[in-house]
């Protein structure tokens, strides 16, 4: 019961993280905007450096929800994989036994023929 609260709790935090980031997105723009007006260098790179932060905040969800989904998916590989080498190994010892049998069934034919 506490894992869908984790998820809802999850998503909370990334949802008020993305809007903070969109939030610095829009003030630093508006910040350029306004000092376009006003030629202002200060109040420029101040814009600037809002919306870069801004920026850089929706980067770095972004690449950590591209993570969790390729470390899922890796997961379900290594799963896949673990598969396939059980059912590989299991037709290797069906091989075996069926070559030791057809050795056995030779050698009584064999010993039957002579």
């Amino acid at each position: 019961m506490k894992q869908p609260l984790k998820i809802i709790l999850d998503k909370w935090k990334r949802t008020g993280i993305v809007t903070i980031g969109g939030l610095l997105i829009g003030a630093g723009f508006a910040d350029c905007l306004i000092a376009m007006n006003q030629p202002d260098l200060d109040q420029i790179a101040r814009g600037l450096t809002v919306l870069s932060a801004g920026l850089t905040i929706l980067v770095i969800m972004d690449n950590s929800k591209t993570q969790m989904e390729t470390d899922k998916i890796q997961k379900e590989t290594q799963l896949q994989l673990k598969k396939i080498e059980d059912k590989l190994d299991a037709i290797q010892q069906s091989q075996q036994i069926t070559n030791a049998q057809f050795l056995e069934i030779k050698e009584l034919m064999h010993q039957s023929n002579s």
